[in-house]
């Protein structure tokens, strides 16, 4: 039988297995052809020029930080700023910053937003782990929000929303990877400049479906957790050390309802089976305050729109105006309608009605 702490290694071995047998999408994934694949979102899907520029004196922190401005015709609709690179003291590893949101200034002219990227890839054009081009195109997505913002506030400018909502557009953007198939019109080979064949793409798809109907029960649970926690209100009047017990008896009464034993070969519970037997294990409590839950909704959210209004066709010029007059808005509206709106003649549906037939696909070995 399997014990608790059988599962975390052999996990981590199948998953060093499945990284190196298909690690050959790796040669594929280099910072110059993820870039290739932004240039191709913003000029084919949405429509705008993509240009590099050199920054002014002092305008950056680094000499390795990049300008790029993105322009609708002549006009300059947004700046990015991308430190895409590793350097000693560097500790942040992937992130997107808002510098300025869009507003109306008093000219009645709009401020052109600026956003920037940190990540810390390596320096050398080597490829990237599947991984490291998911979260790049994540943190993508987070900067295009941002930076196509056209709203009088720049409180509501971009991914200044709530987080079930923000978190949309960087989901969906991961599907440029995700979906191997779009990967392909950009991603070529590191050294021969080759398209990606069929039998790469076939290989990382079925590598990334394996276990990851656990790594979703997971974050299931987390989000349960996280929910939980922020539901109790222990009284104003007891001391510190009685709220921390109160909260602390709240959240195993949470968690009780999973600590049963499984059938089959695994000795424990549901609990142990996920990693988390014990609440204080489950750092990320301290940032999310009841919203970890989105990550799984908006992986929901983002596999059902790409499946319905993008995956025919990723960089249709019709999805892409859709899709622009949602960035446009910013964080004005932040309702599922907006969301919606990117599939027309799809059935609407309230949040806990998301489909789930396209994320199943994806988890589905």
């Amino acid at each position: 039988r399997l014990e608790a702490w059988d599962v975390p290694m052999l996990l981590q071995s199948c998953k060093e297995q499945r990284d190196t047998a298909s690690g050959e999408i790796s040669q594929y994934l280099t910072y110059a052809s993820l870039m290739k694949g932004v240039e191709l979102i913003l000029s084919r899907l949405l429509g705008l020029g993509f240009t590099q520029e050199e920054p002014a004196l002092g305008e950056v922190w680094h000499p390795s930080v990049q300008k790029y401005a993105i322009r609708d015709g002549e006009r300059i609709v947004g700046i990015l700023y991308l430190d895409p690179f590793q350097r000693p003291g560097k500790m942040v590893q992937s992130a997107q910053f808002t510098l300025q949101g869009s507003k109306m200034l008093p000219t009645g002219d709009l401020q052109t937003p600026k956003t920037t990227l940190v990540y810390a890839l390596p320096v050398a054009a080597t490829g990237l782990p599947l991984s490291f081009a998911i979260t790049f195109m994540h943190e993508i997505g987070h900067a295009v929000h941002s930076l196509l913002s056209e709203t009088h506030f720049q409180h509501l400018s971009g991914t200044r929303g709530t987080v079930d909502f923000v978190e949309f557009p960087s989901h969906l953007f991961e599907h440029f990877v995700l979906d191997t198939d779009c990967l392909a019109t950009y991603a070529a080979h590191m050294k021969t400049g080759a398209s990606m064949p069929s039998e790469v793409r076939d290989a990382c798809r079925q590598g990334r479906s394996h276990f990851a109907h656990i790594e979703a029960a997971q974050q299931l649970m987390y989000a349960a957790v996280d929910q939980a926690f922020y539901a109790c209100s222990p009284s104003s009047q007891a001391t510190p050390e009685a709220q921390a017990a109160a909260v602390h008896e709240h959240l195993l009464q949470a968690l009780a309802r999973y600590d049963r034993e499984l059938d089959g070969p695994y000795n424990g519970t549901v609990l142990s089976l996920l990693g988390l037997s014990k609440p204080s294990k489950f750092d990320h409590l301290v940032h999310y305050g009841g919203s970890y839950y989105c990550y799984l909704f908006n992986r929901a959210l983002a596999s059902h729109i790409w499946q319905d209004g993008f995956r025919a066709d990723p960089f249709s010029a019709a999805a892409g105006e859709r899709l622009r007059d949602m960035f446009k808005g910013g964080s004005v509206v932040q309702t599922l309608d907006v969301i919606n709106g990117l599939c027309p003649g799809g059935a609407s549906f309230a949040a806990q009605d998301v489909p789930l037939d396209a994320l199943m696909q994806q988890i589905s070995p």
